[in-house]
């Protein structure tokens, strides 16, 4: 009989415990907005070393007056600028699927990578007109996280990650609009 792993666990986990609760009525209608510095330990698949990368990164989640959740992460190094967008039940294909779970005064977005997965976690306040995150990239015991890079196209290999600078911010109206 085959082991799921961990990452896969609890993100199944999460998604059963979110599929009951869905978006506050306060949030939809909305748009929430992370930014971030991070430093990565990476290299492309097919390179024998490591090296620091260091980028900006934007996520973007509208919240429809339905209830759905649709995301656009834009990622800035020196090599260029890359955007993924997704709508709620849409595989990421190559990328991550970003998948958000909502709970109380939280929103959670996981992107499932190969070997490990991100995590943004936003709290709300009373209201749902101010926010804070904090963002991390998990790894399975003894792996490093692969995904493709939308900036150069090519399977980059992780095998650390730390987020600074972290912003939050409640915008009314959707700021992905014309997304495409």
């Amino acid at each position: 009989m085959p082991v799921a792993h961990p990452i896969s666990l609890l993100v199944m986990l999460l998604a059963t415990q979110a599929h009951a609760a869905g978006p506050p009525e306060a949030l939809k209608g909305k748009s929430v907005v992370v930014t971030w510095t991070e430093t990565r330990q990476q290299r492309y698949v097919d390179q024998p070393h490591f090296y620091s990368v260091n980028g900006s990164v934007s996520l973007s989640v509208y919240v429809s007056a339905a209830g759905r959740a649709f995301s656009r992460r834009t990622m800035s190094t020196r090599s260029g600028t890359g955007t993924i967008e997704q709508a709620p039940g849409e595989s990421g294909g190559a990328y991550p699927t970003r998948t958000a779970l909502f709970g109380g005064q939280t929103m959670t977005l996981i992107g499932e990578t190969k070997g490990g997965a991100y995590r943004t976690l936003i709290e709300f306040d009373a209201s749902f007109a101010s926010c804070s995150a904090r963002v991390a990239l998990a790894f399975q015991s003894g792996k490093t996280s692969i995904s493709l890079s939308p900036i150069t196209k090519k399977y980059v290999e992780m095998k650390s990650v730390t987020a600074n600078g972290i912003s939050c911010s409640v915008k009314t109206g959707n700021v992905l609009a014309g997304a495409t």
